[in-house]
């Protein structure tokens, strides 16, 4: 008996030393994530009440272990144009956006890969004197309406050099109701594409 408590012991304090020296493996291992940083310049292209809209915008964030993306963004229409149904030819559509982007990247460390972009924000519409006719005393028409809205998409991306990355893709455009003047919500959803550089740290 005295024999067989000494084996015991001797095993356990074997079995005990091993572990102390070899990390224990686990399904679920505990790795460190790895948080980048990146700005990402970009222009958007869509159809808005009946004409081709120019989006320039700018957005900031942070990557998790270069897979996960979160993102804010700004945008805004460039060009001056009068939508469809608006009598007046001397006003212009006015419109701006600001949102939370979530984006995943499939396979993030091949040169080209494929991120699913989710793009969920606030967007606020009116109708502006264009520039043309500023000295005119015609004032802007009242009412500023804000809506909500939710963008889907699907976007390749290129990693051209360790701290730039470049992306193209399109999205759908989904909006709560929108009712100002000659506008609806229908006016404002649609196809959208989109591309630009995300430069940082990643």
């Amino acid at each position: 008996m005295k024999n067989i408590l000494i084996v015991i012991f001797c095993t356990f304090a074997l079995i005990t030393q091993a572990q102390t020296d070899e990390e224990i493996k686990t399904i679920f291992e505990n790795k460190k994530s790895h948080i980048g940083y990146f700005i990402n310049p970009y222009i958007q292209i869509g159809e808005i009440a009946g004409s081709t809209a120019v989006f320039p915008g700018i957005g900031a964030g942070v990557t998790f272990n270069n897979k996960l993306t979160l993102e804010l963004s700004y945008k805004f229409i460039v060009n001056e144009y009068t939508p469809d149904g608006e009598l007046d030819e001397r006003l212009y559509l006015d419109q701006k956006y600001g949102a939370l982007k979530l984006e995943y990247s499939f396979f993030s460390t091949k040169a080209v890969h494929l991120n699913l972009p989710i793009e969920i924000g606030i967007g606020h519409t009116e109708l502006d004197l264009k520039d043309s006719y500023e000295s005119d005393t015609l004032s802007s028409p009242s009412g500023d309406p804000w809506f909500a809205y939710f963008e889907p998409g699907l976007a390749i991306e290129i990693n051209l050099m360790k701290y730039i990355k470049f992306n193209i893709g399109a999205g759908y455009r989904i909006t709560s109701s929108v009712s100002y003047r000659s506008l609806s919500e229908k006016d404002i959803m649609g196809l959208t594409f989109s591309m630009g550089f995300k430069i940082g740290i990643f």
